[in-house]
């Protein structure tokens, strides 16, 4: 992640002519750090566990400015377990919770009452309206998709067409924005799990040989190039545990590897059903939800590990309506396509409730919906991945790739 310090923010802020003074300037990033636009990074805290082993730690008490990191409205988090899949967490820039009757009805109660007072609200509660309602928006298909001999959508003169992955992403959208105007606090978030079922060499004759195997994965935009190692592990990468692919040959053999990955990420607020933001500088920096599956697999040796192969795979073919599966080449650093890997992915919804946390303290919510991102860090920083390079960014320690949208 590129962490920038928050006197250097407010001289940069000043210097822009945004704001005047630094009072004003700290305010506007007191308010960028309320709405999640940034994230303050404590590196001693995140660091502590890495810097107790170590005799001359890298952060000291004596650096205790504060840092920030930018905040990507399509923020992905890796799950460790399915248990994991509707916990509370801030993701992205809001604070998501796990979707309850109780809260539908209490973001409800203030509209019924305005409307019919106590006595609408009691038939509300009766006729389980907010359950009803729920399941309508949920099933609701937006306009361009509600007649199968309908207008076709035509912008600049263009018909568009979008891709399968696209299409699911701008249906969903539109159901949250159905709730947003609504005032109900329902939004639906993507799941993808990728499960990667075989290994093989098909250029060894008598099948591929038995070897112990793991792959880093993680969800990227098309534009983003930052690589994918352990010497630059980023937030939304994830590692499978190394396991023993036995020998097979045919075409229909069974799975041999069988390691599961899951990743969720919330469909903004403030974008349009096509996924843009309005907003055209956040749009430049973060421009639409992740499209690309990066992949790289490694065979674990007793004293290193030897990279088999890498790949982008496009996330375009993938809808809600099935799954994915295909055998996706994996090209070494030597440009040659020796391994194969078989992967199903499959793409899905599920409804969350966002929490405002207006009516609670700041720990409170800290405690009902951690930072996805900061939990990362900490993973991380405990297998060596947390440091800081005061000459640059090229050794960033997560993702997004934010240097690269600067030309840094």
């Amino acid at each position: 992640v590129v962490l920038f310090r928050r006197s250097k923010a407010i001289s940069w802020i000043i210097r822009s002519g945004a704001e005047n003074d630094e009072e004003d300037a700290a305010k506007r990033l007191d308010i960028m750090e309320k709405s999640r636009v940034i994230e303050q990074i404590d590196l001693n805290a995140i660091a502590y566990e890495k810097q107790i082993e170590e005799e001359d730690p890298e952060f000291t008490d004596s650096d205790e400015e504060v840092r920030y990191r930018f905040v990507d409205p399509w923020e992905v988090e890796v799950l460790e377990s399915k248990d994991a899949e509707l916990r509370g967490a801030s993701i992205g820039r809001e604070h998501y919770v796990p979707f309850t009757i109780g809260a539908v009805a209490r973001a409800s109660e203030e509209s019924q009452r305005n409307l019919g007072g106590l006595h609408l609200l009691s038939l509300w509660a009766a006729a389980r309206g907010g359950v009803c309602l729920t399941k309508a928006l949920a099933s609701v298909y937006p306009p361009w998709e509600r007649d199968a001999g309908g207008d076709l959508r035509v912008v600049d003169g263009v018909v568009l067409q979008p891709n399968t992955y696209a299409n699911s992403f701008m249906q969903h959208l539109y159901r949250n924005t159905l709730f947003r105007r609504l005032r109900l606090p329902q939004r639906y978030l993507a799941f993808i799990q990728v499960e990667i079922l075989d290994l093989k060499n098909l250029t060894a004759p008598g099948g591929s040989p038995s070897v112990t195997a793991y792959a880093l994965l993680r969800l990227k935009r098309d534009a983003s190039n930052a690589p994918l190692t352990h010497k630059a592990r980023t937030l939304d990468s994830a590692s499978t545990e190394p396991r023993r692919i036995h020998k097979s040959s045919g075409p229909n053999a069974p799975a041999s590897w069988g390691s599961v990955v899951r990743f969720r990420f919330p469909l903004p607020e403030g974008v349009n059903c096509d996924g843009v933001s309005f907003d055209k500088d956040r749009e430049a920096l973060f421009k639409g939800a992740p499209s690309v599956l990066q992949i790289s697999v490694y065979e674990k040796k007793f004293m290193t590990n030897a990279t088999l192969g890498g790949a982008d795979v496009s996330l375009d073919a993938l809808s809600t309506n099935g799954q994915l599966e295909e055998w996706v080449p994996l090209r070494s650093s030597r440009d040659e396509i020796t391994w194969f890997a078989r992967l199903r992915l499959t793409l899905r919804f599920e409804l969350m409730c966002q929490e405002s946390g207006s009516n609670m303290s700041s720990e409170s919510l800290e405690m009902q919906c951690p930072s996805s991102g900061l939990r990362k860090m900490k993973v991380l920083s405990r297998i060596g991945g947390a440091h800081e390079d005061a000459k640059g960014v090229q050794r960033s320690i997560s993702s997004p790739d934010i240097a690269t949208y600067f030309g840094v």
